[in-house]
Parts: C-alpha cells; sequence; structure tokens
C-alpha cells in the first residue's frame, strides 16, 4: 500500500461519495472548517497499486498538560466498501506504522467493528456492529485499540428521520405533541428564513449564549460557528446554512444545518428566553425536513442523543419520530506505547 498526501479535493469528494457518503467528519468540507480555525490539518490516501482505497483526514493537537502530541481522525479513516476486514486490518497496520514515524504518542480514530482486535478493551454498554468477530488465531495480538477516554468526542447515537417518505408519513411518525406545537407555530405565521450570509450569524449567537446559560453549558467561540457557516466543498450541494424563525420582526429561533452527501445535520440550535410559546423550534425542524426532501436528500440527522446526558433535548428530538442509529465507535491506537500509558494513567485519575 502506498500512502500519500491528497492534493486534489475532488478526488477526496469523489471518494467518500462511493464509500461512506454520511460522513462529514472526513470530508474536505469540514477540514476547511478546522483549518479556518487555524488547526494542523492532513489529508491522506491510500492506494493499491493504481486504485484509492481509503483516506484519512487528521488533526494533530497537542495535550494541555506535558506537551505531548497525538492524532485525531474522528469517523475515520474511510475505506472502500468492498474491502474484506482482514484487508483492512492490513492496511490499519501499515497506516499505524507509517504514523509512528512521527513524535505522536497515539491516533484517536474509528476502527471498523469487524477488525477491533482485543474485545476485553471494550467499553461496557459501549457501541459496536453487529459484524463485530474477535479475532481468536492470536495472530494480531501485537497491538491493541482502546476506548477513547476523552470526554470531548462525537455523539455515540443519533435519531435519524427517513426522507424518502412523504411529507404526511413524516408527520405521522412524530409524536402528537410534537405535530400539535408544529401546527401552533404555523398559525403564528412566523417568518422563515434561510441564510449563508456569515453577518446573520450574529444573530445565532446571541441567541446561542442565551441558550447556553439557560442550558447550563460551554458553548464553543465564536469563530467555531464562523467557520463552520464559511466553509466550502467542491460539491457546492453540501454547505451550511442558518434557518431562522422570527416574530414581529424580533429573531426568536436559529438552527445551523449541515448539508453533506444526502443527509442533513443538525449540528446547533438557538432560541431566546422569550417567545418560546410560539414553538418557533419544532416549526424549524419541520420546514428544515421538506426543504432538504425537495433537494433530494435522503436522511435528516438530528446529531446525538442521550437520555441520561441530555434527557429534555432527547425528549425534544425523539418527539420527531426517526430511528436510532449508531455513529463509529472512537477508540486510539498507541503509537508510543510508554508515553501511551501515562496519559491513560493520567486520564482515568483525571476522570
Amino acid at each position: 500500500m502506498i500512502i500519500k498526501e491528497n492534493t486534489d479535493p475532488k478526488i477526496w469528494a469523489d471518494f467518500l461519495s462511493q464509500s461512506q457518503p454520511f460522513n462529514f467528519l472526513q470530508s474536505r468540507l469540514w477540514g476547511d472548517t478546522l483549518e479556518k480555525e487555524k488547526r494542523n490539518i492532513r489529508y491522506l490516501e491510500f492506494w493499491n497499486r493504481r486504485r484509492i482505497v481509503g483516506v484519512v483526514l487528521l488533526e494533530k493537537k497537542q495535550m494541555a498538560r506535558g506537551g505531548f502530541f497525538y492524532l485525531e481522525s474522528l469517523w475515520g479513516p474511510v475505506w472502500l466498501k468492498r474491502l474484506k476486514p482482514g484487508t483492512v486490518n492490513e492496511y490499519l497496520r501499515e497506516a499505524r506504522n507509517h504514523l509512528a514515524r512521527g513524535g505522536d504518542i497515539f491516533w484517536r480514530l474509528s476502527p471498523p467493528a469487524s477488525v477491533l482486535i482485543s474485545p476485553r478493551y471494550l467499553e461496557s454498554k459501549y457501541y459496536f456492529k453487529s459484524d463485530f468477530e474477535p479475532n481468536g488465531s492470536g495472530q494480531n495480538s501485537s497491538w491493541e485499540f482502546y476506548p477513547t477516554l476523552a470526554r470531548t468526542r462525537p455523539p455515540k447515537r443519533t435519531l435519524v428521520v427517513d426522507l424518502l417518505q412523504d411529507e404526511s408519513d413524516i408527520l405521522g411518525q412524530m409524536k402528537p405533541k410534537t405535530r400539535y406545537n408544529i401546527k401552533l407555530a404555523l398559525k403564528k405565521k412566523l417568518n422563515i428564513r434561510w441564510s449563508r450570509n456569515p453577518k446573520d450569524l450574529k444573530e445565532f449567537w446571541r441567541l446561542f449564549l442565551v441558550t447556553a446559560k439557560r442550558g447550563g453549558f460551554n458553548p464553543h467561540n465564536y469563530r467555531h460557528y464562523s467557520a463552520i457557516l464559511k466553509a466550502k466543498s467542491v460539491d457546492l450541494a453540501n454547505r451550511a446554512e442558518l434557518i431562522s424563525a422570527s416574530y414581529r420582526e424580533k429573531t426568536i429561533s436559529v438552527n445551523l444545518l449541515l448539508y453533506f452527501n444526502g443527509a442533513v445535520y443538525y449540528l446547533h440550535g438557538a432560541s431566546d428566553n422569550e417567545g418560546r410559546n410560539l414553538m418557533s423550534t419544532y416549526l424549524l425542524h419541520w420546514e428544515a425536513m421538506k426543504r432538504a426532501k425537495k433537494e433530494g436528500c435522503l436522511f435528516y440527522d438530528f446529531w446525538g442523543v442521550d437520555p441520561i446526558k441530555w434527557p429534555g433535548v432527547t425528549r425534544f428530538k425523539e418527539g420527531f419520530g426517526g430511528k436510532h442509529v449508531d455513529y463509529p465507535p472512537i477508540y486510539e491506537i498507541p503509537l508510543k506505547k510508554v508515553y501511551y500509558e501515562i496519559y491513560r494513567l493520567y486520564r482515568r485519575i483525571k476522570n
């Protein structure tokens, strides 16, 4: 296998569209977002003879303590769909050996469930696909995957609405209260507006600070949301967009959506404390689903549910129906074994 830097965004986009179409965290669109935040990003391609068999977006990150560096590839690498687990295992090993030549102490990634080597390191209740098959031969016992101990990670589970259904069927799968609130919002004749203009992000940011205070969580900085909105892709259909609702010329709620390869992700939502009785947050999702459906999108992804961690938000999202889907798990491969064991010990103590 040959590993080389990607220089043509179109090659990358074409490969993702044929291999794992709903993986935006490994897209050049998301890479452009991170680069706009001055992150250290690399794009690697894996080739077998004249055929590209995989890609991985790598972010080089530095630990807050100790000054050590590590690599992160959330939801990556992405492999050619028809590759067998044994072949992916072999390519993954070669990729690990290639990355181990640098000074990073571990690689955080999403290995396919079918090639996880050491089932004893699986977290309790941590999801993995049904095709997981422990390798009992012992031939791969020289290296192992460890479940990440990082606090910040993509959600494990999400809720996805199938947009191939008729609008009546999408409404029909919603809970009665959700349908009622959508109808109530429609009667209020709220003004719905779409925008990709960075200037309109200021209104989202104002409301997001209100939402964060109300929900008791810390938002990213303004630059992060601005980078998402400004990021570009070779496929213009892949983009971020704002949808807002206003009442009597005052904006009361805004959602930040990301379109990628036939799926729409609800990344962030913000709403004012005033006007919550107008149910604009329900209407924004319904309007977004209808528009995405008209554009030919296949899925509307609510980007994370967790009844323990986010009980209120999860109840709100589950009101729209849909199906629960597990995201790819996040694991780590040591690149510098001794330093990695020190890091794991430190993280356990801190957690």
